[in-house]
């Protein structure tokens, strides 16, 4: 047998071998291995005693409103954990009352239950179908952290989900992106979104929503804290900003001023706001869309691990099925949660991340390139 002919004989028995393993390795990779690391995210949660820890903040200020006082700490008390303090719009707290009924721990378990299936439901709602990619989100660092520290982030990736899939419905839209408004402000470059894409209705009606929100559930708690609010954001800034994972802690670890480093952030978010503008009077919604969510990571002067949970958003818009974007995020294992990340850490998962968005660009933008042929191969095989 001459070596062409074995190698011919060779690979056509390598072929089957390997399509047999596809899908065993597909079921252990996307779906085994997944649901192994929310089973002991879970059992470890519990034994250390870390049960939906951001959570627990919003427990105790549901209590404090049940109780009648305010869920803000007071500005003068120097030994109030800042960082732990309560400091969202009293939405927040106000949702979490009626699962005060059970213990913080019950409660904080089915709160990390619950933000599973919203990230789930976060793919569903964007029309992805591949269920590889419904197990691979569970193994991205930002989505586990998250469902670990129970916070609000999976719920603004839902609202996001629903203020795009029902973009050309505006009062479904504006409803979603208010009600993110109402809990944290971060998305608010959506609104600018809704306006670039002459959905300008949405646009104002959304912070219209935000606003009645806000102001109502201030108004249940008697409006305790609404005139100190502002010092407890400027406060908790002040604390831990420099623990974040912003383009603003780069630029001082580069060894800029701090002014310097401001103005660098300030002009990042800037850039990618006009990006914003210009690809949404291109026709390009989805770009757009992107855009405005990089924008809302990029101008948010506090950004832990989990915040990147909303590239969850990000992947399923530019690319509903199973892709090398997908595979992207899990690079962030090098990243800690939250407190103190050296500069590498800090570097490397702002790189990630840029990174996601690009490929999400690029997807989006050859998808629109091949629509024209698609639409002519349709109408082709329809003749």
């Amino acid at each position: 047998m001459s070596a062409g002919a074995g190698e011919i004989v060779a690979e056509s028995g390598l072929r089957p071998l390997l399509s047999r393993l596809a899908r065993p390795a597909s079921i252990v990779g996307f779906g085994v291995l997944p649901a192994l690391v929310v089973l002991l995210l879970f059992v470890d949660a519990a034994r250390e005693d870390v049960v939906a820890f951001d959570f627990r903040v919003y427990y105790d200020a549901a209590e404090a409103v049940l109780s009648g006082d305010s869920p803000y700490q007071s500005l003068d008390d120097p030994g109030a954990a800042v960082a732990r303090g309560y400091v969202y719009p009293p939405l927040t707290a106000l949702v979490a009352i009626p699962l005060t009924i059970a213990s913080p721990e019950i409660a904080g378990i089915l709160v990390m239950a619950l933000l599973v299936a919203g990230v789930l439901g976060v793919l569903y709602v964007l029309g992805v179908r591949d269920w590889r990619c419904y197990g691979l989100v569970l193994l991205w660092p930002p989505v586990i952290s998250a469902i670990q520290t129970g916070s609000v982030t999976i719920s603004l990736a839902l609202g996001a989900a629903l203020a795009w899939r029902f973009r050309d419905r505006a009062l479904v839209s504006a409803a979603s992106l208010g009600a993110t408004l109402a809990v944290k402000t971060i998305l608010w470059p959506l609104a600018v979104w809704l306006a670039a894409t002459r959905r300008v209705a949405a646009s104002v009606l959304s912070l219209a929503v935000a606003a009645l929100l806000v102001v109502g559930s201030w108004a249940v708690i008697g409006f305790a804290g609404m005139a100190e609010y502002s010092d407890v954001v400027r406060r908790l800034q002040r604390t831990v900003e420099l623990d974040s994972y912003t383009a603003y802690v780069v630029a001082l670890d580069a060894g800029a001023s701090p002014s310097v480093a401001r103005a660098a952030w300030i002009a990042l978010g800037a850039a990618l706001l006009v990006a914003l503008v210009v690809v949404a009077r291109r026709g390009d919604d989805a770009g757009a869309f992107i855009l405005a969510l990089a924008a809302a990571l990029a101008l948010t002067p506090i950004v832990w691990l989990h915040y990147f949970a909303l590239l969850v958003v990000v992947a399923a818009v530019a690319q509903p099925r199973l892709g090398v974007l997908w595979f992207v995020p899990l690079a962030m294992v090098v990243t800690p949660g939250s407190g103190q990340p050296t500069p590498f850490e800090t570097s490397a998962t702002l790189a990630v991340a840029a990174l996601t968005f690009a490929l999400s660009l690029r997807a989006t933008r050859d998808l629109r390139a091949s629509e024209p042929a698609r639409r002519t191969r349709l109408e082709q095989l329809t003749e």
